[in-house]
């Protein structure tokens, strides 16, 4: 085989993963930079907003799966995969059902 044909043609997804993997490590440096300063802020003795910017990190954690799903969802759409779109609404429908029914509990 030569190196011409040992790579494979690219998959019509490779895109959306791209797309995807930023959105992830877009949330999780947030997500990270929030939990940092708050704790720094917690630590250094500002307690005023310190609890709110961890609470804003873990919400940032929290989140981003779900807009990988939407986003995800959008794409499909975008592309006219039924499917697929179809799919992430369904875990999507999932997700907020879970959170629905975990924020009755938790009162």
């Amino acid at each position: 085989m030569t190196p011409e044909t040992d790579h494979e043609a690219p998959s019509r997804h490779e895109p959306i993963e791209m797309v995807l993997a930023r959105l992830l490590r877009l949330g999780s440096l947030i997500a990270a930079f929030l939990l940092a300063v708050g704790i720094g802020a917690m630590l250094l003795g500002h307690t005023g907003f310190a609890p709110r910017l961890i609470t804003a990190g873990l919400l940032a954690l929290l989140a981003t799966p779900i807009m990988r799903v939407v986003v995800a969802g959008l794409i499909f759409a975008r592309d006219g995969d039924w499917r697929f779109a179809f799919f992430c609404l369904v875990v999507l429908c999932a997700l907020v059902a879970g959170v629905l029914l975990g924020h009755e509990r938790g009162e």
